[in-house]
């Protein structure tokens, strides 16, 4: 396609993290200018040297190993290793604020949520960015509210001032985009736990205003496994991919570099430009929904058939399940999730004479179906394409794909339920038999009187403070704000 040689609407910064996460980055890095240099900056970091070895594209001078050996599909283990490894920690932290600079309007963070050290990494990532980046920026317009406000006002509705500050630096403040894959069902349930568990912390991360984060996918293993079984031998050639997570990997990154090109083209009546592009990613936060609808250019007759193709765009995603965004009650009323802002864009041949009219007429059908609180931007390109018509959807919502708000806990259940047909062996050794008379004896100590403190919560007087009192920012709670 010849848009995608045009210049990225928004410039981006890829920073991948564990096994999948550096994959995924590094097919980013494999995108090139006319000019033959890299079309956006990619750095990978990994817990052993080995696995960035693999890597085909991201330069070594941009690749960071943390000495680890691997960290075995533990997250939670992994979590402990960073927190309690200074030297670790400290590279983690020198890796984001050093390497990780964010000249770029975007910086996105890659990582598979099925191992360890992506999982672990990107949310320790995300809270060194934040505290290096954005903090200082809020703490700063904070510190202004507070000069220019009654001091007790100021003070007795400081959650008020926060989200104010939040929203005063958000044009300074630098966006991170979250790209995550959920595990395919067959990674058993100890996976699927761990997974839940980490999902719901990206997910609370992403919620938080102060953070910076203008949305997450939560792309799926098991989708792209599925629909990789389903292609032909000669498809899966075409495309160059010999398993399911490469499949992925061009999936997530074609459509990303797709869509971030096709904004900047023109040349049509109708266009959905660089501006609008950058306002849909960047602004409001929740999950990035992204689909494409492909089809043979003869079967597009008039504009009926591409706003088909638009409604069935808009009710899926190529790179997870559907979302939910109306829940039907028992009382026959519905629960919307809010959707922000609104994209359709449509590449068609030249030779394909539809009238312009169909943007019109997909975007009244689109807007009746979601619960837009926000802009729909519309536009189509014409260019030759291999006689194909496509379409693209995005949107932002704070609603989840389907597997990630139910099925994951369906799926751990279900493996639990086939676990108790089981009755396991509790194979042991048998005991030679002790002759002292003093094995066992039942003890009563009071460890307070041996001088060994258990760490009882110590009892701290709140100390009075005057109006104008020192903003910790760290001590802030910037969680739930308006």
């Amino acid at each position: 396609m010849l848009f995608t040689n045009n210049p990225p609407a928004i410039n981006m910064t890829m920073v991948g993290f564990g096994q999948a996460g550096t994959r995924m980055a590094d097919a980013f890095a494999s995108i090139k200018k006319t000019d033959g240099t890299p079309c956006y900056n990619c750095l990978a970091l990994n817990s052993n040297d080995g696995d960035l070895q693999g890597l085909r594209y991201i330069s070594t001078s941009n690749r960071v190993s943390l000495n680890l050996g691997g960290l075995g599909k533990n997250p939670e283990k992994a979590m402990r290793v960073i927190e309690e490894n200074e030297e670790v920690k400290e590279k983690l932290k020198q890796f984001i604020t050093d390497r990780v600079r964010p000249n770029d309007e975007l910086v996105l963070f890659l990582a598979g949520l099925g191992g360890g050290t992506g999982t672990s990494t990107i949310i320790k990532a995300i809270e060194e960015f934040n505290d290096f980046h954005n903090k200082p920026i809020i703490r700063e317009e904070l510190v202004k509210l507070q000069k220019s406000s009654d001091p007790a006002d100021f003070k007795a509705n400081l959650k008020k001032y926060m989200a104010q500050a939040v929203k005063n630096a958000a044009e300074r403040t630098v966006k991170i985009g979250i790209i995550v894959t959920l595990p395919v069902r067959d990674d058993g349930p100890d996976v699927l736990r761990q997974v839940n568990d980490f999902t719901q912390r990206i997910w609370k991360l992403a919620k938080d205003k102060s953070k910076g984060i203008a949305f997450v996918i939560f792309a799926d293993n098991q989708q792209f496994a599925d629909d990789f079984e389903k292609l032909p031998t000669n498809e899966r050639q075409g495309l160059k991919v010999d398993n399911y997570r490469d499949y992925a990997n061009l999936q997530i990154k074609d459509i990303i570099h797709e869509m971030n090109t096709a904004t900047t083209g023109g040349g049509t009546s109708v266009t959905f430009d660089s501006q609008d592009f950058k306002r849909l990613i960047l602004e409001h936060t929740g999950c990035l929904v992204m689909n494409k609808i492909t089809r043979d250019i003869k079967a597009i007759s008039n504009e009926f058939d591409l706003q088909e193709m638009f409604m069935e765009s808009i009710k899926g995603s190529n790179l997870h399940q559907p979302v939910e965004l109306m829940e039907k009650q028992d009382d026959g009323s519905y629960i919307a999730s809010k959707v922000h802002h609104v994209g359709l864009l449509a590449v068609l041949s030249p030779d394909k004479k539809i009238p312009s009219s169909f943007m019109d007429i997909s975007k009244k059908s689109v807007t009746e179906e979601l619960p837009i609180n926000g802009t729909v931007f519309n536009g189509y390109l014409v260019e030759n394409n291999n006689r194909k018509g496509i379409v693209y959807t995005v949107f932002k919502t704070e609603a989840l794909p389907n597997r990630l708000a139910k099925g994951l806990v369906e799926e751990y259940n279900e493996f639990m339920e086939r676990q108790r047909k089981f009755v396991y062996k509790n194979s042991a050794i048998s005991s030679i038999a002790a002759t002292t008379e003093d094995d066992e004896f039942d003890m009563d100590l009071d460890l307070s009187d041996l001088g060994i403190d258990l760490g009882e919560d110590e009892k701290v007087e709140n100390e009075k403070k005057d109006d104008n009192f020192d903003i910790d920012i760290d001590s802030l709670d910037f969680d739930g704000l308006e």
